[in-house]
């Protein structure tokens, strides 16, 4: 996944070559990526001769779904407790977006 939402569109050759181990036989990576197609995270399209895999998510959208996904199956208490490990990573940066954002949803959510 990480190289096809690097490079947006890839070939089977693009991702091959995009990994730490360019070894890997060509159909091992066509295998993978068509499993990739069947669980619907990337799709799959003929262009000229051969095919172009696209991601059908972005990154980050893929990656909080996951989150949500994990944190909907937990208790109250430890989806806080997730919640607040995942802010403590977080750069000062980071804390700074975060928190702004997280204002905004407060005062939209308080004004429906």
């Amino acid at each position: 996944m990480a190289a096809v939402w690097k490079l947006g569109e890839a070939t089977v050759e693009d991702v091959r070559a995009q990994l730490s181990r360019p070894d890997l036989a060509y159909t091992t990576v066509h295998t993978v990526l068509n499993r990739l197609v069947h669980r619907g995270l990337i799709e799959r399209a003929r262009e000229g001769s051969g095919q172009v895999y696209r991601p059908r998510l972005e990154e980050a959208k893929f990656i909080a779904r996951s989150f949500d996904e994990r944190l909907t199956a937990t208790s109250p208490g430890v989806r806080s407790d997730a919640l607040r490990a995942l802010v403590d990573r977080l750069d000062v940066g980071e804390l700074e977006a975060v928190a702004s954002y997280a204002n905004r949803m407060h005062r939209s959510r308080a004004g429906q």
